[in-house]
């Protein structure tokens, strides 16, 4: 990125630049096309609406001044910010794309508990802050159960956390260079390099912070797994994040085939490093019954991917088959027209021995 584009969003988080609304309706009223457009985004963008409330924090743990990714910026910036986004954009991310895995998580509850976690496609940071975040404030050391409510306990938002306790291992791999992310291991490579893929394995492996017994197990299962192909591999990750996006071109059928690249190359290193869960218990010959939902531990994965004949044969055929359950979402931070969507799959079978990566 351009150090032009970072000066010019410094220069939009001062009060002395900044259009007030009302001129930027008139603005963008006395524009056409793509003008009034981008016009209308920026009064929409609750980034901007953050700044015209003060707000200078991008992150947890981010340094006034901190640039932020100019893609993110203007991403998905079309909807008006509800309350509770102005309020989570005051308290700071570092990208918008942020909020999706903040919605994905909300839905599906999996940033939980002592968690080894990789973030693919991770820079700028915003998913990885997301991830450490959550993690934290979901453990056992960081939130207060009430005396009456049980196991099933949400965590209160209100309760001083355990900040300093550590709660999984959070890895972050991108092409592009990241800022520091207080909590998380960063590593810079080309996601489809075998050889990233490998550093990426050992770098999890070695910052497992597990009991030594549990580790060897799992590394040992992993091994063997990979050397005989009889037995299924027993995995050190419990889940996967994917918001890798290739470059496009403008050419449908190029950008879909990219796209799934990356879905297929997630798939892959997902298929190689996560747990296995346990199979459900049976429920006889009773087909119609449906499968029980996966339990709170169960591995996870999440894709991104562009809607498409070609993305429906790949669920179908590739992420069905090894997972028990797959849903499609897309996010309200995402806009109406955009075919972005995410995987979110659950209840990993393992790999079957004729088809081990």
């Amino acid at each position: 990125m351009c150090a032009t584009r970072y000066q010019l969003l410094a220069s939009q988080g001062s009060s002395r630049l900044q259009p007030s609304p009302d001129a930027q309706v008139r603005l963008a009223s006395s524009k056409k096309g793509s003008s009034a457009r981008y016009l209308a985004r920026q009064r929409n963008d609750i980034y901007v609406k953050g700044r015209q409330q003060g707000s200078t924090s991008f992150g947890p743990k981010a340094r006034r001044g901190t640039p932020i990714g100019f893609d993110d910026f203007l991403d998905h910036a079309d909807e008006p910010a509800s309350a509770d986004v102005l309020g989570a954009s005051s308290a700071g991310y570092i990208s918008r794309s942020a909020f999706k895995l903040v919605q994905l998580d909300d839905r599906y509850r999996f940033l939980r508990g002592n968690k080894v976690v990789v973030d693919l496609g991770a820079a700028p940071g915003g998913w990885t802050q997301v991830i450490v975040e959550r993690l934290r404030r979901n453990s056992k050391g960081g939130k207060r159960r009430a005396a009456s409510s049980g196991d099933d306990a949400l965590s209160d938002d209100t309760q001083p956390l355990d900040r300093g306790r550590a709660t999984g291992k959070v890895f972050a791999l991108d092409i592009l260079p990241m800022l520091p992310i207080e909590g998380a291991t960063t590593l810079q490579g080309d996601f489809l390099d075998p050889s990233v893929q490998e550093r990426l394995k050992q770098l999890v492996i070695a910052g497992d912070s597990r009991s030594p017994n549990d580790k060897e197990a799992d590394v040992k299962g992993h091994e063997e797994g990979a050397a005989e192909p009889s037995r299924r591999r027993r995995g050190f990750v419990d889940i996967v994040v994917s918001d890798m996006m290739a470059n496009t071109t403008g050419n449908p059928v190029a950008d879909t085939e990219a796209s799934l690249e990356l879905c297929r190359a997630a798939l892959g290193f997902a298929l190689a490093t996560l747990k296995v869960d346990r199979e459900p218990p049976s429920r006889g010959d009773d087909k119609r019954s449906p499968s029980p939902p996966p339990s709170a531990s169960s591995s996870v994965l999440v894709i991104k991917y562009f809607m498409s004949a070609e993305a429906d044969r790949f669920r179908k055929q590739e992420l069905e088959r090894h997972f028990r359950f797959v849903k499609a979402e897309k996010m309200d931070a995402s806009r109406k027209e955009s075919r972005e969507q995410f995987w979110v799959c659950r209840g990993f079978r393992g790999v079957a021995p004729e088809s081990q990566p």
